[in-house]
């Protein structure tokens, strides 16, 4: 028999559940976007040309955008990706930035 407070409290759980799944979604995102970007820094870094390396980041992120920042030093390599926007839930933009000396040789 459900009485009048479990469906109440089955009504703030539910929200929360659902809350806490649509956050481990985003931290798994996260994730591949850093790859994502460690990737295109990495393949700049050993002289792949920049072809290579956004076909390799679309490869792993086919959403994603991508910018490339050269130095003499090294290299930056930049990813983002619009992530939420369904339903209730705001949108945002999830970013990750690695940078990757040059090798010599």
């Amino acid at each position: 028999m459900v009485t009048a407070e479990f469906a109440v409290g089955l009504l703030a759980v539910v929200p929360l559940v659902l809350s806490l799944v649509a956050l481990t979604g985003i931290g798994a995102s996260q994730v591949q976007v850093v790859e994502a970007a460690r990737t295109g820094a990495r393949l700049l870094a050993r002289g792949e040309p920049e072809a290579v390396a956004r076909a390799q980041v679309a490869a792993i992120l086919p959403d994603a955008d991508m910018s490339i920042d050269r130095g003499p030093e090294g290299v930056s390599f930049e990813v983002s990706r619009r992530v939420g926007a369904q339903g209730m839930l705001p949108g945002f933009t999830l970013r990750a930035s690695a940078t990757t000396p040059l090798e010599s040789g």
